[in-house]
């Protein structure tokens, strides 16, 4: 099924680290989600996935300050990508983070993506998450 063109190919904000604001873009975003030609399985990933990583930033990037987060997500022929970006601390390698961290979001995230990449460093990190959902695949057949 070919892709509405009306249809908003790109979400982009810009909230104040926190999981209200965190909960406030799930909701936002699982809106714009439903705007796209997506099965239920991939839309719910798609945001499992993304809000864990919008809470990953609430909980762990800025500690003892305030800080903000980014969600950019857009739709691109048979790829969705959704980058969650924060300036806080960076994440701590494995092994030397605290053992309240919990450590199960990141692996989670993998789980439900396509392809994740992580860039992280004490400048923040942006991790990307990418899917080729079935219903997105263009139909390439003549």
């Amino acid at each position: 099924m070919p892709i509405d063109p009306s249809v908003r190919s790109r979400l982009e904000e810009l909230v104040p680290a926190s999981l209200h604001e965190a909960a406030l873009l799930r909701r936002k975003m699982g809106r714009w989600l439903e705007e796209l030609p997506l099965d239920d399985g991939s839309s719910y990933d798609i945001l499992l996935a993304t809000y864990e990583a919008l809470a990953n930033v609430a909980a762990h990037a800025y500690l003892d300050r305030d800080g903000w987060v980014r969600l950019y997500a857009d739709w691109a022929g048979d790829t969705l990508t959704a980058t969650v970006t924060d300036t806080g601390c960076g994440i701590a390698p494995e092994g030397h983070r605290p053992p309240t961290s919990g450590g199960r979001g990141l692996h989670l995230i993998d789980d439900l993506t396509d392809q994740m990449t992580i860039d992280t460093g004490e400048h923040g990190t942006q991790v990307t998450m990418i899917w080729r959902p079935a219903a997105l695949r263009q139909n390439t057949a003549p």
